[in-house]
């Protein structure tokens, strides 16, 4: 997950490419799982404004999640995009915001998406409610 969120700091990427070794990606042997994944990853990160639909794409800028996550669930036929070729056009940037916390933990560089697992990213990410907070004892 911490190179999907560096990648979408640096790059647009469409749900297809999100998360592609999670249950598999979209080819796996579960992709509704992979799908269910992708979808609560970009809610909770449009929600805590760290990414945004891409600029260029008039249709979708200003969308709330829940029509994001309509749009990705129905498609989009007002546009005519199905259910499976809109996880293809729709693409995300990331926003100023996330820029700036990947900077504050230098990893706002293409070398970081193998960098070690950022404790401070997940963190920060757990408090914006981007993932799941876990405590170890």
């Amino acid at each position: 997950m911490q190179r999907q969120i560096i990648v979408l700091g640096l790059d647009d990427a469409s749900p297809n490419s999100t998360l592609p070794s999670v249950h598999g990606g979209q080819y796996g042997a579960t992709p509704s799982e992979w799908r269910e994944s992708v979808l609560l990853l970009i809610c909770a990160m449009l929600d805590s404004e760290l990414i945004s639909p891409h600029p260029e794409t008039d249709s979708y800028r200003g969308k709330s999640s829940e029509e994001i996550r309509k749009l990705l669930a129905q498609g989009d036929p007002e546009n005519g995009f199905d259910a499976d070729l809109i996880w293809d056009v729709m693409h995300f940037n990331g926003t100023e915001k996330l820029v700036e916390l990947l900077r504050k933990f230098d990893l706002n560089e293409w070398t970081a998406i193998n960098a070690k697992l950022s404790l401070p990213l997940g963190k920060a990410l757990a408090k914006m409610k981007v993932v799941q907070s876990y405590s170890f004892n």
